[in-house]
């Protein structure tokens, strides 16, 4: 009689009427398969540090597979600055690896490194990797320290991420559906709510008072100007001044205009795979897609996808791999704050809300829309300006963007344990955006109407050979890797633009009169010779070490090369007799590693002194100079440390902790000049950062039966991001109004701002300490005189996610949520809608939270100050006010399906559900925003981001 256990050493045992059975573990069936740094490698004997996400956690979000990692990956965040569909999300892996350079991480697809940066104007956020359907990914794997991911040398500073897309199997040909249709709605819905007619007419009359009492001679004059008469007293001014900005004061009307300007959007995603083959050939076809329209009419994305991979041995000798990406995304929008450049966009949708009059109809009494419903003369209405193309309101930008995936692979094999590859990957993506200003609309109309349209061209060749050692001699096993790799990218960005438009029907350049254009080219090389060795004795004791040189065109010819390695080791401790066949724990390993990587300037030609040759002098042409240039510049280079755990207990729980210590030498960083060199920065290397925290990741199969199984992933990361030093130790402002600081010794993304104190209970005016650091000092109402400090990070202290799945019998729930705690946002929505004091009336609403939590008399405990019209004292201004908590708790994703039992003849496999993305937060330190904000803790004035319902079917034939 043979037993058998999943995990287990089979055994055969004679037939007797009691038998004990004690099965051994089964460390190889067990043992997972990686796709690491130029080939894969088993997770027992792996010594570096990385995370793999299979096909079903990647597809949960259709339109971007960044999104996906969110709380599922110990060590990665994930932000994104708005929630409109297409928009581009950043993830950081470990920490924040530097100040003015790239913080992304490396993307790998197929073996080929391939672009994620320079394809757009920036007008409106776009995501380069959403070209990229995530169906057609088989996994992806995490490489987060230096000893996964020194091989890739200069670029991996901040991670790199692995995609390896499927593959067709021997066998029959399967063919597979999967089909999702559902909706949209904002994820917070408490969020942008304003204040109703009442309410809002009743701010208003407070503002005018206060503005009479405090500024009677300004008020004099306003009443004198615009009353024809001398002020009498506050109160008969605020009412005579209130009704005037009301389209009709003191009527029922009560208009919720955010029903009218954010909408409920509709997803729908069709996918179909198709693979198979022989012992000889394999194939994997793939074509997909994706429609979302957007919660603000106008907003969509599109996605048609396809794919087709095939492997093919020519030779017991020869393998042949070619794969082939082709995909068209298109995305229709406005112009967004995703430069988080100061202000708010007239014409952009929240701004249109806020500017909305509720005591204004928004449909007449023939049916028409109200055109004068808003407070602005610029604003009519969101239903007349929203989502159009053309017409006296139209306001757009648009994009479509072709990309290009094709890599094609050679493996030789060689006598001896030797195999030869080689690899050469073309990726080609053509991105063209259109924008279009109407001659009558908010902003077209100084430009009697404005058309632009911008080309973006990227031609990137890879190619990369490597021979490879595999071998075994006794307890001894070996493999080891040399290659030379070659990377050239070229760039093409142009630009034309038009003016003074005779309609607004007619959107195309030559319907206008010439305005301006550029034309730019850019190029690029990474030459590189790498090298790697892995060892391990009796599968117990593992040695490795990488070694890769690496050349750029973009830095000074004296520090164009740099060496950048790792080495690492580790030690199965139950590989000992000591701990063999041990009945609680199955498996534990200790491993440790340290390496470096490096990063390198988004400039091309950050080092190099450059002349510009595009300006004018009078009817001439004129050449001037453009960029100072750093001829040492060089790379941005991390020392990594990494200590890592694995343990496997009772067979059903897998556990890793890890700490990691990164430091960044040499930070690329745009050093402030004196305005008298004509610069106001140049690149130099100078500075240091340091990231260090702890992952704890746990796995566990908590029951497991014939009809019913549960389990459960979790992950929490305790993470520090602090500057260790900065030029002469000074500390450097940046951001919207100088917001943040970096200072040696505290958090990358600290808000530096005067410290709000709250609201006199005796005068209704907002405090502020003079010297926050010295509270002797007295406080002020005057922002003015408000001095600063460090009142929050946008870094948070704790984050991660738990997901747990249920299977019984055909059907199948699983839910995942995510958490994070100690950091903070700067809610700019906020400075301008919320706290705005009185300062804004006239020109926007306010938010509903305000209303009735304000001071209007002596006494009141509140948390807003009186409303002044025209405020003198600012309190509304950048301050701790405006920082806010992001610690929450969130659903991220609940799914519920049911297997359909079906004759197996025809179909193998058919499944219907219902999954949920973002539907509801569990806990939010605060109210009425969400969380859920660009990694900079930034809260644009966007669209927010959204939860989604849908419902689908899947088969298998």
């Amino acid at each position: 009689m043979v037993i058998s256990f999943i995990g287990m050493q089979s055994q055969e045992v004679k037939i007797k009427p009691n038998v004990k059975v004690v099965l051994k573990s089964d460390a190889e069936q067990l043992d997972e398969v990686m796709v690491v740094a130029y080939g894969t490698a088993k997770k027992s004997s792996f010594t570096g540090s990385a995370a793999t996400m299979k096909a079903g956690d990647i597809s949960t979000q259709k339109q971007s597979l960044v999104k996906s990692l969110d709380g599922k990956v110990a060590g990665v965040r994930v932000g994104g600055a708005t929630g409109d569909p297409g928009a581009d999300q950043k993830i950081l892996i470990r920490g924040i690896g530097s100040i003015n350079g790239s913080t992304q991480p490396l993307y790998v697809i197929d073996g080929v490194p391939v672009v994620n940066d320079d394809m757009s104007s920036g007008l409106k956020s776009q995501s380069i990797l959403s070209s990229i359907n995530p169906d057609d990914i088989e996994s992806m794997t995490i490489l987060k320290d230096a000893a996964a991911a020194s091989l890739y040398g200069s670029r991996a500073a901040n991670g790199v991420v692995i995609i390896t897309t499927k593959k067709g199997k021997e066998g029959k040909t399967k063919v597979t559906y999967n089909m999702e249709t559902g909706w949209t709605k904002m994820a917070v819905g408490s969020q942008y709510n304003t204040m109703n007619a009442n309410q809002i007419q009743q701010y208003y009359n407070d503002a005018f008072k206060n503005f009479a009492e405090i500024m009677p001679a300004a008020a004099n004059e306003y009443s004198e100007y615009y009353l024809g008469k001398p002020l009498t007293d506050a109160t008969s001014f605020a009412n005579e001044f209130t009704p005037m900005y009301f389209w009709n004061p003191g009527s029922d009307i009560d208009t919720n205009w955010k029903d009218q300007v954010y909408r409920t959007g509709m997803i729908t995603d069709h996918q179909v795979g198709i693979s198979g083959g022989t012992d000889k050939t394999k194939f994997y076809a793939g074509f997909g897609y994706n429609k979302t329209k957007g919660i603000v009419a106008g907003s969509d994305f599109e996605r048609f996808s396809g794919r087709i991979n095939v492997d093919h041995q020519a030779y017991k000798w020869l393998n042949l791999s070619f794969r082939q990406m082709l995909s068209f995304t298109g995305t229709n929008g406005f112009r967004d704050q995703n430069d988080q450049a100061q202000g708010i966009g007239t014409s952009s949708p929240l701004s249109i809300l806020y500017s909305m009059d509720p005591t204004a109809e928004n449909i007449l009494e023939d049916g028409s829309y109200n055109e004068n419903a808003s407070f602005s003369s610029k604003i009519s209405n969101p239903n007349l300006m929203l989502g159009q193309t053309t017409g006296p309101n139209a306001e757009t930008v648009s994009s479509d963007m072709l990309r290009s995936l094709t890599n094609f692979e050679a493996t030789v094999t060689l006598p001896l344990g030797f195999t030869a590859r080689t690899l050469f990957g073309y990726d080609y993506m053509d991105n063209k955006e259109r924008e279009f200003w109407a001659p009558e609309s908010v902003n077209g109309e100084s430009y009697g109407g404005l058309g632009a349209r911008y080309v973006y061209t990227n031609k990137t060749l890879t190619s990369s050979t490597t021979l490879g050692y595999n071998n075994t001699f006794g307890l001894h096993n070996l493999n080891a890797l040399i290659g030379y790799e070659i990377e050239d990218r070229y760039l093409l960005m142009q630009y034309l633009s038009a003016k003074t438009y005779p309609t607004n029907k007619l959107p195309e350049l030559s319907n206008g009169q010439p305005h301006q254009m550029a034309s730019e080219y850019y190029e690029s090389s990474i030459m590189s010779y790498l090298g790697n060795i892995n060892y391990n004795y009796d599968n117990k004791y593992y040695l490795s070490a990488s070694f890769r040189r690496d050349g750029s065109s973009r830095l000074g010819p004296d520090n164009r090369w740099a060496n950048f390695w790792s080495v690492s080791g580790a030690w199965r401790i139950t590989g000992e007799d000591f701990l063999s066949n041990n009945d609680i724990i199955n498996d534990l390993k200790v491993r440790l590693s340290y390496g470096t990587n490096g990063n390198l300037p988004g400039d091309y030609y950050a080092h190099m002194s450059t002349y510009s040759l595009g300006g004018g002098y009078g009817d001439q042409s004129a050449i001037y100079w453009g960029a100072p240039g750093s001829a040492n510049l060089g790379w941005e280079k991390s020392k990594n440390l990494n200590v890592g755990i694995d343990l496997s207990l009772f067979h059903r729980v897998n556990l890793t902790l890890e700490y990691y210590n990164k430091k960044t030498t040499d930070l690329l960083f745009q050093v402030p000049k004196s305005i008298v060199t004509g610069f106001s920065s140049n690149w130099d290397n100078i500075g240091g950062m340091l990231n260090q925290g702890v992952e704890l990741t746990i796995n566990s199969t908590n029951i497991s039966t014939k009809d019913f199984t549960w389990t459960t992933s979790f992950n929490v990361t305790r993470q520090d991001v602090k500057i260790s030093n900065l030029p002469n130790g000074n500390d450097v402002l940046y951001g919207d109004g100088n917001m943040y600081i970096l200072r040696e010794g505290e958090s990358m993304h600290s808000f530096y701002l005067p410290e709000w104190i709250g609201v006199n209970p005796e005068t209704g005016l907002g405090e502020f300490w003079i010297d926050p650091e010295d509270h002797s000092k007295g406080v002020t109402n005057y922002y003015s005189e408000a001095g600063k400090t460090i009142v929050g990070k946008a870094v948070p202290d704790w984050m991660g996610g738990m997901t747990n799945t249920f299977i019984y019998k055909n059907f199948d729930l699983s839910f995942m949520l995510s958490f994070q705690t100690g950091a903070s946002l700067f809610d700019y929505p906020g400075y301008f809608l919320t706290h705005s004091d009185g300062f804004r009336v006239g020109s926007f609403n306010v938010s509903q939270e305000v209303a009735g939590n304000y001071w209007r008399k002596p006494g009141d405990i509140v948390d807003n100050p009186k409303p002044i019209y025209n405020n003198p004292y600012r309190s509304d201004s950048f301050s701790s006010r405006i920082v806010k908590s992001t610690n929450n708790i969130r659903m991220r994703d609940i799914t519920f399906g049911y297997r359909i039992p079906v004759s197996k003849k025809y179909i193998s496999n058919l499944r219907v559900f219902f999954k949920t993305i973002n539907p509801f937060m569990i806990y939010c330190a605060t109210d009425n925003i969400d969380p859920d904000v660009d990694i900079n803790g930034y809260r644009q004035v966007d669209t927010p981001p959204t939860k989604s319902f849908m419902f689908g079917i899947n088969f298998e034939l």
